[in-house]
């Protein structure tokens, strides 16, 4: 009985959630391959030399507002995000390459539609609901297939033309087998990216699960003041050199400071989370050294780079990759299968 209440949860949920889950999966799968597909859209990026940090100053200075990432290999450029969500493009000698203003071209598109539907923080707070209900989803159809005598057998496809009648069987057995033996990637992809949906309530939960923190060495404050981004990096490598610049924020803040993101070499954000803050034409005022932090804040913030497949080489990069294609591959069987089901009847 309790197994045909789950079995029906999953069907309805499966049906409400198909269209969503295809698309979101699509538009994620293709962004784990985001630099390759500007580079193909964009001839202008590709073997560029990767800027040095002093070229990339010199440009970050052009700006007053938003915020640039450091070139590093995966992206060798100088990229500058303004206020109005336009990204620039500069090479080493600090010519400009490529303006992409936001919704210019389909990777802009692809970008909005995967992180807030298109709607802004409406859209991301209705990702976080669509996200926890597809948990519920993954969730209800592997208690309702978990077979009472496990064998290999269970798992087998028997392949049948669309036009034959045994083809319903092919479905069923397709969308089962392919959720069963990619449970894994599944699941993790569905947990941090609606993790990443609720930053704070998951750093909060979790600093509070794992309270500990690394007692670190607190380095006293270099005097020399920073009037331009290129003496703000030259005093973050020598404050923090085991540490590397990731993003600078060109927008000061209410206070007039400016602030820096840096990422140490055992980190798996691929941004950072180590902040230095700069008054305004001043030294240095503030260092967050993310090392410093709870062992939970430490552990949220690896919830991002799973996601992207920032961390784990090709091999977690490939189990992303068939994860994405999978959770494709699921809502299409499913909906096919209640469709063929529901005319067979």
């Amino acid at each position: 009985m309790w197994r045909h209440g789950f079995g029906r949860v999953h069907k309805w949920l499966g049906l409400t959630l198909a269209l969503w889950m295809v698309l979101v999966a699509l538009t994620g799968t293709l962004l784990l391959y985001k630099t390759e597909l500007l580079q193909l859209q964009y001839p202008q990026l590709r073997n560029t030399i990767m800027p040095s940090i002093a070229e990339a100053a010199t440009v970050y200075d052009r700006f007053s507002a938003g915020y640039a990432f450091l070139p590093r290999a995966d992206k060798p450029w100088i990229e500058v995000v303004d206020g109005a969500g336009t990204i620039f493009y500069f090479n080493g000698s600090g010519k400009q390459l490529l303006t992409r203003p936001m919704f210019g071209d389909w990777v802009s598109w692809m970008v909005e539609f995967h992180h807030h539907l298109l709607l802004h923080e409406l859209g991301k707070d209705i990702m976080g609901v669509l996200g926890l209900l597809s948990l519920i989803l993954v969730m209800t159809g592997v208690v309702r297939w978990w077979p009472r005598h496990w064998s290999w057998r269970v798992l087998s496809v028997r392949f049948a033309k669309p036009s034959q009648r045994q083809f319903i069987a092919t479905l069923w057995q397709l969308h089962r087998s392919s959720g069963v033996i990619f449970i894994v990637p599944i699941t993790v992809l569905l947990i941090t990216g609606t993790a990443i949906m609720y930053p704070t309530v998951v750093s909060s939960g979790l600093a509070r699960l794992l309270p500990e923190a690394e007692a670190m060495q607190v380095t006293p404050f270099p005097q020399q003041s920073a009037a331009n981004w290129q003496q703000r990096l030259n005093i973050a490598q020598h404050y923090w050199p085991q540490q590397t610049p990731r993003l600078v924020y060109l927008t000061p803040t209410a206070e007039g400071q400016y602030r820096m993101r840096l990422q140490h070499a055992e980190e798996w954000h691929p941004n950072g989370r180590s902040y230095l803050v700069f008054a305004d034409h001043g030294p240095l005022v503030s260092a967050d050294d993310v090392r410093s932090k709870s062992s939970g804040f430490q552990l949220s913030q690896m919830v991002y780079p799973l996601h992207v497949a920032a961390v784990g080489g090709s091999l977690w990069l490939t189990a992303t990759l068939l994860g994405g294609l999978v959770l494709m591959l699921l809502p299409l069987t499913g909906v096919w299968f209640w469709w063929r089901r529901r005319l067979h009847r």
